[in-house]
């Protein structure tokens, strides 16, 4: 789990089945999405160089990560690096998504532990 301030209260109100059908579904679209992506594709490429660099930002909740991309794609063209495509800007959010649902079953793992001690 990342510091930052976690502002998903929508995944938080999901049960055990829905945040684990969630997993599995974020899970095979970004398996999809990777094999839709030709390896010598400009998005896959750029995504798999910054995507653990841009990483999600102080505050996990899906509009700031809109922002981050945003920000991280005015900032590369302005450096007159390769512009964001729209397959670079789905599989960040979809990275994003998937981290947050991560650390949101890893909290409940957690809190379970600590309440069975």
């Amino acid at each position: 789990m990342r510091f930052g301030v976690n502002l998903r209260g929508d995944l938080a109100k999901l049960d055990d089945a829905e945040i684990a059908s969630r997993f599995e579904a974020l899970i095979s679209e970004t398996e999809i999405r990777h094999r839709a992506t030709p390896a010598h594709a400009c998005g896959k490429v750029v995504y798999r160089i910054w995507k653990g660099s841009l990483g999600r930002g102080l505050f996990h909740a899906r509009i700031f990560y809109q922002i981050q991309i945003l920000l991280f794609g005015v900032w590369a063209a302005l450096e007159g690096g390769t512009l964001l495509t729209r397959s670079d800007i789905d599989l960040y959010l979809l990275n994003c998504e998937l981290n947050d649902v991560k650390d949101e079953i890893e909290r409940r793992v957690r809190y379970r532990k600590t309440a069975a001690a």
